[in-house]
């Protein structure tokens, strides 16, 4: 028959520091509640500070609030991993059991020493962490999973691709990691018109959609450059190639070349410049009725068809 632990001990201990223990988890409680909005203003003056004479000006309101979450949910996760261990403690002292304690440091030092990418994910999750190369909510790429951050962990980053399949990425394995929302990103935009198009005229009427479209007051706060037209990027096949460039907020990456194409199309078509693209020409020829033709007793066409460009 198994025989039950002793239970006297911790009975005894409960009697008499059981008040103290109650009253020093309600404080302890109470602390952590009412530190929540005292570490996030604390956390996000120290990331507004971080951000000054660094490339980029200052960190927009959305990105402060993408790392202040990422860092309080790790914060977070921390404290909690603190409470289990000083409870796991206070157990073993109460069941004079800290000699096991030495047996468990030596097993885990074993265990770090066979599992070397483990202990590299957790440094990596640390200086993700601090360097803030990506946050909680930023859209980045990282090999060749694309994908929105779900959370950023010591040991691991969480995605979630276009198509909602979540990835876990081992901090350890990132070695670039690409992120396409971070304040802001520039719009590339190709237009392909006939060679026969004048192109003075072109690049007035895409510097004037580009114009019109910084004064809409749709666009006017997401847009942060005019789009205008850089340069003839290419003579192809086709025509030449026209290449437009804009300064877009980052979460407009997407939204605003497809705006700014629908308006060009728009006053191309109005002011009669033609946008190059490749036509498939489809040759029919009718079955003849002279004598001796093969009617086959169908009386089918046949037809053929070829591709070539216009």
């Amino acid at each position: 028959m198994t025989k039950l632990p002793d239970t006297g001990p911790l009975v005894a201990w409960l009697q008499e520091q059981g008040l103290q223990l109650l009253v020093l988890v309600v404080i302890a409680f109470i602390a952590f509640r009412a530190s929540r909005p005292l570490v996030h203003r604390l956390i996000a003056r120290l990331i507004e500070r971080g951000s000054r004479g660094s490339e980029v000006a200052e960190l927009t309101a959305d990105e402060t609030r993408k790392r202040v979450a990422t860092i309080e949910d790790l914060l977070s996760t921390v404290l909690k991993l603190a409470v289990v261990l000083v409870a796991t403690l206070v157990l073993l002292t109460i069941f004079d059991l800290l000699p096991v304690v030495a047996v468990l440091c030596i097993v885990m030092a074993a265990l770090a020493l066979a599992g070397q990418s483990i202990v590299l994910d957790y440094l990596m999750g640390i200086l993700i962490v601090l360097e803030g190369p990506y946050s909680k909510g930023d859209v980045v790429q990282i090999g060749a999973v694309e994908g929105e951050v779900e959370e950023v962990g010591l040991r691991r980053t969480i995605l979630r691709d276009a198509s909602g399949t979540v990835h876990s990425v081992s901090n350890g394995e990132i070695r670039i990691a690409s992120n396409l929302t971070r304040i802001y990103a520039r719009m590339v935009v190709d237009v392909t018109v006939a060679f026969a198009t004048d192109l003075e005229r072109a690049t007035a009427i895409v510097n004037e959609v580009g114009v019109l479209m910084a004064a809409d007051p749709e666009w006017a706060g997401r847009l942060l450059e005019t789009p205008r037209l850089l340069r003839v990027d290419a003579l192809g096949d086709l025509g030449a190639t026209l290449r437009i460039t804009g300064k877009v907020r980052a979460a407009d990456r997407w939204a605003a070349p497809g705006e700014l194409r629908r308006r060009l199309l728009a006053a191309f078509q109005a002011n009669g410049i033609e946008i190059s693209a490749r036509h498939r020409v489809v040759l029919t020829r009718e079955a003849s009725g002279a004598p001796g033709a093969d009617t086959g007793g169908s009386g089918s066409d046949t037809s053929g068809s070829a591709d070539g460009d216009a």
